[in-house]
């Protein structure tokens, strides 16, 4: 029996782990909801070039994102003195892998530009509310206690 539940406690706190596991996956699924639906109307309003567009920039999006929130957790996990510094490497790291995308992809015929732009505006705001969303649904414990001070009760005792 592990001294820490793997799993989130809907009655109490949750280690900064199991909170992380919550917010990734109340910000993947609306965000992936909304990226299908863009595709659709893409398609729709601007044929092949449009659901192109739009798949790229909910991938886009959702990679980024999901990415930049796993690498952060990653750091954290081991280093929690390097939140402000692994946050500003993975922000820095995101910024510049977009400015080579928006290089490679300016003159792009196959995929519509305008949808593109609107998918990854539209999958940001989703995400960003989400995972606000899931976040303050969540509690979160601010001072995780050290695994040794808990106490495994005996079947005895139960």
């Amino acid at each position: 029996m592990p001294a820490v539940p793997d799993g989130p406690n809907p009655s109490g706190p949750l280690t900064s782990a199991q909170a992380s596991h919550v917010i990734l996956r109340g910000a993947v699924v609306p965000t992936l909801v909304v990226g299908v639906v863009a595709i659709v109307i893409g398609a729709l309003l601007r044929g092949s070039n449009g659901a192109l567009g739009a798949t790229l920039g909910a991938v886009i999006a959702v990679s980024f994102f999901a990415g930049g929130q796993y690498a952060v957790d990653k750091i954290l996990a081991g280093k929690p003195e390097l939140a402000m510094a692994s946050a500003l490497l993975v922000y820095m790291t995101q910024i510049l892998i977009l400015f080579v995308l928006i290089g490679v992809l300016k003159n792009a015929t196959w995929l519509d530009s305008q949808v593109f732009a609107a998918t990854i505006i539209a999958c940001t705001i989703t995400w960003i509310v989400a995972s606000i969303w899931a976040w303050n649904r969540t509690k979160v414990l601010y001072v995780e206690p050290h695994p040794s001070t808990f106490s495994v009760p005996d079947e005895a005792d139960q």
